[in-house]
C-alpha cells in the first residue's frame, strides 16, 4: 500500500462544543444528544472536573474525578468520586456495574439475575468484577459503565425494545468488531432493530492524535475492506525535515531520521462508524462529536498523553426502574 496516497489529518483548532455539559453535584457530565427524547434512559460521560483525588506531579490542589482503579489513588477517594458521579447523573437507585476490562470481545449480558452479578458498586470500587469489554441489559435498575482514558466508550439504546449496552473499543477491540458483535447480541437476545437503535461515541482518542505504527495498519488491513481511509499520514509539520525533502539525501547512506519506521494516524471513530453502518444503524443515529481525550488535557484524562498519571473517565448507560 503506497503510504503517498493516505490522506492527511488535521489537528482540531478549538474545542468541540456539541456535547452538553451539565454539573448538578460538583462535577461535570457530558450528555449525548442523540438520547435527549428517551425520558426513561439515563446515561453520560464523565470529565476530570470534580471529585477527589489529587494526581501526583500536580501543582493544583483541585480534586479530580478520577473513576477507575490506578496506582496513585486510593480506595477511599475512588468510591467517593464515584458516588459524587452517580448523584450527579442523577442515579442513586441504580446498581454500578463495571468490568475488568482486558481489550477484548468479550460482552456479557445481564437479565433480572444482573442485581446479584459479581460486579463493583459505587460504595466498592476495588471489588473483583467480571472479565470483558461490553455490557448488555434490558433490566431496569441497572447502571452499565465502561471506564476510559483513551479508548473510545461506546453507548447504544435500543429505542424500541427498551435495551441498552456500554462498549470499550480501543484498537484491539475495534479490530475485532467488539461494536458490531454487541449489536448482534442485542439482535440475537433482545430481538432489536437496527433501525431503533441510537450510538453515543464518547470522548476518546481522534484521528488527530492517535498514532500507530505499520504492524497496527496490517492488521487492519487483513480485516477492514477500506482500510486505506482509517489511516492518515502525521500532519505536514510534524515530519521530519528529511522525509519531506527525501531527494536533498538520495545520496546519504544510513541516514537516521529515514530510517524510523512509519507512523500513521488511525481513526478509531470512523472504523467504528463503518461498523454499526454495515448492521444497519443510520448515521444520523450515530453521535460521534464528542472530544479528543489526548486534545483536551484540562477536560479528559489521557493514558498516551499522560502514561500512569492519568486517570480514568467513566460512561454508563441504564434503563430507569
Amino acid at each position: 500500500m503506497p503510504a503517498a496516497r493516505a490522506r492527511q489529518v488535521s489537528r482540531p483548532k478549538a474545542e468541540p462544543r456539541s456535547a452538553q455539559p451539565s454539573s448538578p453535584a460538583r462535577c461535570d457530565i457530558l450528555k449525548a444528544p442523540v438520547f435527549q427524547d428517551l425520558p426513561w434512559l439515563v446515561h453520560g460521560f464523565s470529565t476530570r472536573y470534580g471529585g477527589v483525588s489529587i494526581p501526583p506531579y500536580v501543582t493544583s490542589k483541585r480534586g479530580e474525578l478520577n473513576l477507575g482503579q490506578v496506582k496513585w489513588d486510593t480506595a477511599a477517594s475512588i468510591a467517593e468520586n464515584r458516588r459524587q458521579f452517580i448523584e450527579a447523573l442523577p442515579a442513586k437507585k441504580f446498581q454500578l456495574l463495571t468490568l475488568n476490562q482486558i481489550h477484548s470481545d468479550l460482552l456479557r449480558s445481564y437479565g433480572a439475575e444482573g442485581a446479584n452479578a459479581k460486579a463493583s458498586n459505587s460504595d466498592s470500587p476495588c471489588r473483583d468484577s467480571l472479565r470483558g469489554d461490553g455490557q448488555i441489559t434490558a433490566q431496569p435498575g441497572l447502571l452499565l459503565s465502561i471506564l476510559s482514558a483513551d479508548c473510545l466508550p461506546i453507548l447504544i439504546a435500543d429505542t424500541r425494545q427498551r435495551v441498552v449496552a456500554a462498549i470499550h473499543a480501543g484498537w484491539r477491540g475495534t479490530l475485532r468488531r467488539i461494536a458490531q458483535k454487541g449489536v448482534g447480541r442485542m439482535m440475537m437476545l433482545h430481538g432489536s432493530r437496527p433501525e431503533d437503535l441510537r450510538v453515543a461515541i464518547g470522548p476518546g482518542i481522534r484521528a488527530c492524535c492517535f498514532e500507530v505504527g505499520e504492524d497496527v495498519l496490517r492488521a487492519f488491513e487483513s480485516q477492514f475492506n477500506q482500510s486505506m481511509k482509517l489511516f492518515a499520514l502525521p500532519p505536514e509539520r510534524e515530519r521530519p525535515f528529511a522525509e519531506r525533502h527525501a531527494l536533498m539525501y538520495r545520496n546519504v547512506i544510513k541516514y537516521p531520521l529515514l530510517e524510523k519506521p512509519k507512523k500513521y494516524h488511525l481513526d478509531l471513530v470512523m472504523a467504528n462508524v463503518s461498523q454499526l453502518t454495515e448492521v444497519g444503524i443510520a448515521a444520523k443515529n450515530i453521535w460521534t462529536a464528542a472530544p479528543c481525550t489526548h486534545c483536551h488535557p484540562r477536560q479528559f484524562f489521557s493514558h498516551r498523553r499522560d502514561a500512569l498519571r492519568a486517570g480514568r473517565m467513566m460512561s454508563v448507560i441504564g434503563i430507569r426502574p
